[in-house]
């Protein structure tokens, strides 16, 4: 995830490589349905959204290690916060940038570990919010009766410091304004689409491909097994 303040979702888009005006309103499973399609691996997809004063983009990159958008949408001044899931590779990254560098940034349950320009920036906010002692070097004992605790607490702290608000619902599930920010993975329907439509329907398969216009591969295969076609 990339928020970014003050500047609108397209904008957002553009500047991590979007081309403006190319969006197509797709879901997080019809981007992931394209990448897999994909017969390159150098494609990079954002969906992107608003709330409050922050726009933010849904990354779906195909080599999650080679992650520059950020820095790319920071530059000229853009307040940016970047956060990595790490799915494989524990734990989740936070990084706050400005003018193309990181301000600072640590891991999730690790914000002992700070590193960028000036890794105690948000030190302030983490005493104060309950993460970690004043001198910034180990973890508070949470309270007995605190309903937030370890990682659940620092993204709270993070969240109420920025301001920061993401209705789940659409930017998991619900169809966004998408961009392929790099590579050239073409995100529009598929011409065939209504050709195949029409034939899956007379042969009793199911039509619910979502919103992409982008036919399903198992769908495309039995259609090409069919008909002799590719």
């Amino acid at each position: 995830m990339v928020f970014a303040r003050h500047i609108s979702p397209e904008d957002l888009a553009v500047r991590m490589g979007g081309t403006p005006g190319a969006a197509v309103e797709l879901t997080g499973p019809d981007v992931t349905h394209l990448l897999h399609r994909s017969e390159t691996s150098d494609n990079d997809v954002a969906r992107v959204g608003a709330c409050g004063a922050w726009s933010y983009a849904v990354l779906h990159l195909a080599d999650p290690g080679r992650d520059d958008l950020a820095v790319r949408a920071s530059r000229g001044g853009v307040v940016v916060v970047q956060y990595v899931a790490m799915t494989d590779h524990p734990p989740a990254q936070f990084n706050y940038l400005r003018d193309g560098r990181t301000v600072c940034g640590f891991g999730i349950g690790e914000e002992a570990h700070r590193w960028g320009q000036n890794p105690d920036h948000l030190l302030p906010a983490l005493v104060a919010g309950g993460v970690l002692t004043p001198d910034g070097t180990s973890h508070q004992a949470a309270p007995a009766d605190s309903a937030l605790n370890g990682n659940h607490l620092t993204l709270a702290v993070l969240e109420h410091h920025f301001g920061l608000c993401l209705p789940k619902n659409s930017a998991m599930r619900a169809p966004l304004p998408a961009y392929t920010v790099r590579g050239t993975l073409s995100l529009g329907p598929d011409p065939d689409v209504d050709i195949i439509r029409a034939w899956a329907a007379e042969h009793g398969y199911s039509l619910n491909w979502g919103h992409s216009g982008h036919v399903p591969t198992s769908i495309r295969e039995a259609y090409a097994r069919a008909t002799g076609s590719r």
